[in-house]
């Protein structure tokens, strides 16, 4: 074989494999479809995650890709997860209206817990390409996020724009480092309540209290086992997975807080807001407030829902 052409030919060979999306090489395993009349269930196995699928029968050939919240370290996620927490729960749980609007549904339980910022984004990406591989896509497709899983959804969609078409933040974490910082004073808060102050709680108000000083003390430790240590220790790792520091978008990202929410507060939302101004891409970007809303719950979620057909209709309107 002449030289160049040989050249030429592994070149091509090389160029080939880079283009070759990771998933290709990711088979699904014990996937079970189970026809739930209005809609078609499919559940498995993708890269050691849990997954599940939901397609209508009157389906308009799009996809809504949810990543759900923090859930602790030792966590196990099972099969039945995913269907009743990522589906029904965790502050996404929209699929219902969204099925019988006649969207496709998927969602990963990553495999695993902790602060899994990394892994979230790997497992929802393998997922993407898998249904758009095997289900018949025809049209957009959509990352739908909580909390935690909406900084992921924020991340998906600042590195794969070529492969959604819009994000929907729900209450997620748009700037890590004050989330951390902001954790860390809620808890300090908590723990400095005087005992003669502490003793005129309910115990319901108490146990609320413990729950989430238990709750935030997991994340933080978390946190800084996925970054490599406290944000002091190493800032750039924490702000290589920020969204804010990451706010250079293309797609149209629509982001809704609850203003009571003591977790993800307003000041994160702004501050991605600024990022992406200073990015020069706030053509992209809404931001929305629950006014009566809180982390991930009803007020949030409704007024997130009532956003969604801007995602659909871009640019139309914005």
């Amino acid at each position: 074989m002449n030289r160049k052409v040989l050249v030429l030919a592994v070149a091509l060979m090389a160029v080939a494999m880079l283009a070759t999306p990771l998933t290709s090489t990711v088979l699904a395993k014990k996937v079970t479809g189970t026809d739930m009349g209005d809609y078609t269930e499919y559940v498995g196995t993708l890269d050691h995650a849990n997954f599940v699928v939901r397609i209508p029968k009157e389906w308009n050939g799009m996809l809504v890709v949810g990543c759900h919240g923090y859930m602790a370290t030792n966590w196990k996620p099972n099969a039945q997860f995913a269907v009743d927490n990522l589906v029904n729960g965790d502050g996404i749980g929209l699929p219902f209206v969204l099925l019988e609007q006649g969207f496709a549904y998927a969602a990963s339980s990553y495999g695993e817990g902790g602060f899994s910022v990394k892994m979230g984004m790997t497992r929802t990406h393998q997922l993407t390409q898998y249904v758009i591989d095997n289900f018949g896509v025809t049209g957009k497709v959509f990352v739908i996020g909580h909390s935690m899983g909406g900084l992921i959804g924020l991340l998906l969609g600042e590195k794969y724009p070529e492969l959604y078409d819009g994000v929907l933040d729900n209450s997620g974490m748009k700037n890590i480092t004050m989330g951390y910082k902001d954790s860390l004073n809620v808890i300090a808060s908590i723990e400095s309540i005087p005992p003669p102050i502490w003793d005129t709680f309910n115990q319901t108000f108490k146990n609320y209290l413990l729950s989430m000083l238990a709750s935030l003390k997991n994340m933080v430790a978390d946190m800084e086992a996925e970054f490599g240590g406290t944000y002091d220790d190493k800032p750039q790792h924490y702000e290589r997975l920020n969204p804010t520091s990451n706010a250079k978008i293309c797609i149209p990202v629509i982001s809704v807080n609850g203003a009571l929410d003591p977790l993800t507060s307003p000041l994160q939302g702004h501050s991605y807001e600024v990022a992406v101004a200073e990015a020069g891409c706030s053509e992209y970007y809404r931001l929305y407030t629950a006014a009566t809303g809180g982390h991930g719950d009803p007020p949030t979620i409704d007024e997130a829902l009532s956003h969604f057909a801007e995602l659909v209709d871009y640019p139309d309107g914005w």
